[in-house]
């Protein structure tokens, strides 16, 4: 199931990112000012999410091993 929410997640995040260049591109072309960027870049924040939720899993599979073989 895991991996399913993590396909989705990716799939939705490739499609913001190709929504979002093709939008400062087409500003770039019109001669608009493009906005700088702040903080912390899209991908960072991605991976930061998937390194919480796998790790979050794994502790709570450990956790859960841990529990069963005691009782």
């Amino acid at each position: 199931m895991l991996k399913y929410i993590t396909l989705i997640a990716v799939v939705i995040f490739l499609g913001w990112m190709l929504k979002r260049q093709w939008r400062l591109k087409k500003m770039q072309w019109k001669g608009e000012h493009v906005p700088e960027q702040k903080g912390l870049r899209p991908i960072t924040l991605l991976s930061v999410v998937m390194v919480a939720l796998y790790g979050g899993y794994m502790l709570w599979y450990l956790i859960n091993q841990m529990l069963q073989t005691v009782t």
